[in-house]
C-alpha cells in the first residue's frame, strides 16, 4: 500500500482582539480555511457564534463558551479548534471585556 500525501497547512490570519459585549468578527469567510483555533487569554468568558452575532440575553444563540483565563495572558482560557469550517466566526462577552487570539489554517 502506498504513502498518501497530504497538502501542508500555513498560518492565514494570527490575531489578537480584544473583546466587548458588542461583539465583533473575528474571521472572515475562507473557503480554503482546513481548521481554525480560538483562544480566550483574557480574564471574562467568551461566546463564540459562526456565521453570526452571539447572542448572550432572551433567547440566546451562540455555538461555544471559552472559559476565562486565571490572568491575563496566562495560556489557561479556554480554546476552540475545528476543522473544515470555512464561514465567518463571531464572539462577544456577556458583559466586561477579554482579549482571545484567532488564528486560521489554510493549505
Amino acid at each position: 500500500m502506498g504513502t498518501i500525501k497530504t497538502g501542508q497547512t500555513k498560518v492565514d490570519v494570527d490575531s489578537i482582539f480584544g473583546i466587548t459585549d458588542s461583539g465583533q468578527q473575528v474571521l472572515d469567510a475562507d473557503r480554503n480555511r482546513r481548521s481554525l483555533s480560538i483562544q480566550n487569554v483574557g480574564n471574562t468568558k467568551v461566546y463564540v457564534r459562526f456565521g453570526a452575532n452571539p447572542v448572550t440575553s432572551g433567547q440566546k444563540l451562540f455555538s461555544y463558551i471559552l472559559a476565562s483565563s486565571s490572568g491575563t495572558e496566562e495560556g489557561d482560557g479556554g480554546v476552540l479548534s475545528v476543522d473544515n469550517f470555512g464561514g465567518k466566526v463571531y464572539v462577544k462577552t456577556a458583559s466586561g471585556t477579554s482579549t482571545v487570539i484567532a488564528t486560521s489554517f489554510v493549505g
